[in-house]
């Protein structure tokens, strides 16, 4: 096959293996007969495994920033990514640089083919991040999941040493994980494979019996996480994932006899967020503030971190990921109380599913009470309209995906 040059290029590449839906897709036996095709490269390290609905991906940097500062060699594979495909591939605190990333890019591909598989984008991605980690001899891999847990492609780590994190449940994929949230729930904690040890977010009493019953079924051992004390520089939002992190590094320490960390190490691990989570840029007189809160209680924990750094309304630049109307009507409604003027764009996902958009722009219109709103279907041209406006704070949000899209011209502008 050609030799792919360029990240964009092996984007480009990937994204022809990305479903038009996730029908027929949402299984992990094609997963398992490619890993077994590569030798089982998951098995040969250690593994913390984080699903939830809320968090993941913060949760996972500040896990592997602890492990990171007990001197542990790591392996870390988030998604969505925000600034570059290679984000999903991470050594050592840090993605792959683009040539090491294409390297072994273009040594793995030949590999997935000779398989004879049709994996898709994600499943490709995961398996291409356990056989780097493996090349790599990494000690430990921080794994995100990508939907749900049970079934989905990064399921496939099965050594009873596996410690599983499950944050916060809400409402999301629910045409692919269920209705409920005890449904969505018992999805999540599929992650929970014979003997692991589990670390649960407490939370409302169903979803935490649906965990309770899959530890007990796989004969392993639940623990429930509350907040701790928060660290100084951490928004209030952040409060469950560190508390969730800090939870998994204890019981790596106590197991597998890493070092205490010291105030310093504990610092550095706080910086240590995914971006498009909370930042917050001045360009031209204004606040621009980028989050990818894509369900209701993303959005009202972000708004509620906003209101106490002085931010109580501003002008919003917003659309969500299409899902069922309850999720657009409970987003809309949380958004409301912040929003004094909307502008609604278009945008398709463009990673994991090949079809999925966002909601139809006059969908959220029509749900949007007396606060103005216009819609803009252009995303770059939406951002010029929303930098326009006379507030001087703005917020764009909605979907990570979103945020990926529109982060590089809110970094150049700021450069300017």
């Amino acid at each position: 096959m050609k030799t792919i040059s360029s990240l964009a290029e092996a984007t480009d590449f990937l994204l022809s293996y990305s479903p038009p839906d996730m029908s027929g897709n949402y299984t992990l036996e094609r997963m398992r007969q490619l890993l077994r095709h590569l030798g089982d490269p998951q098995e040969s390290f250690r593994s913390v495994h984080v699903a939830g609905t809320s968090g993941k991906t913060s949760t996972a940097y500040f896990c592997r920033g602890f492990l990171e500062a007990a001197g542990c060699k790591t392996g870390l594979t988030v998604s969505p990514h925000i600034v570059a495909i290679n984000e999903r591939v991470q050594i050592g605190g840090q993605p792959l640089s683009e040539g090491r990333f294409l390297r072994y890019l273009n040594e793995f591909l030949p590999l997935m083919q000779e398989s004879g598989l049709q994996p898709t984008y994600f499943e490709i991605l995961i398996a291409f991040a356990y056989w780097v980690f493996a090349r790599e001899g990494v000690a430990y891999a921080v794994v995100e999941t990508g939907l749900g847990g049970l079934l989905d492609a990064t399921n496939t780590i099965i050594r009873e040493d596996k410690v599983c994190v499950i944050t916060s449940i809400g409402l999301d994929h629910t045409e692919i994980l269920g209705a409920t949230l005890p449904l969505i729930a018992e999805q999540k904690a599929g992650i929970i494979q014979p003997g692991n040890f589990a670390l649960a977010y407490a939370q409302q009493q169903p979803v935490m019996v649906a965990f309770r019953a899959r530890a007990e079924e796989q004969g392993g051992v639940l623990q429930e996480v509350t907040n701790i004390a928060n660290p100084g520089s951490l928004p209030d939002f952040q409060r469950p994932n560190w508390a969730m992190a800090v939870a998994a590094y204890d019981c790596l320490r106590e197991r597998d006899g890493l070092p205490e960390l010291g105030a310093e190490q504990l610092a550095s691990v706080e910086s240590q967020t995914p971006p498009g989570r909370g930042e917050i840029y001045h360009v031209a007189g204004k606040t621009i503030i980028l989050d990818g809160a894509h369900n209701p209680q993303k959005i009202e924990a972000i708004l509620q971190w906003l209101t106490q750094q002085g931010y109580e309304s501003g002008a919003v630049l917003a659309n969500f990921a299409a899902s069922p109307d309850i999720k657009l009507d409970d987003c809309v409604e949380a958004l409301e109380v912040f929003a004094t003027h909307w502008i609604v764009p278009e945008f398709r996902v463009g990673q994991d599913i090949k079809s999925r958009k966002s909601f139809v722009a006059e969908r959220v219109v029509e749900r949007v009470g007396g606060t103005p709103v216009v819609v803009i279907p252009d995303i770059h041209e939406a951002l010029q309209a929303l930098l326009a406006r006379p507030e001087p704070v703005l917020l764009v949000t909605g979907s990570l995906y979103l945020v990926s899209l529109l982060r590089p011209d809110i970094l150049r502008l700021k450069r300017k």
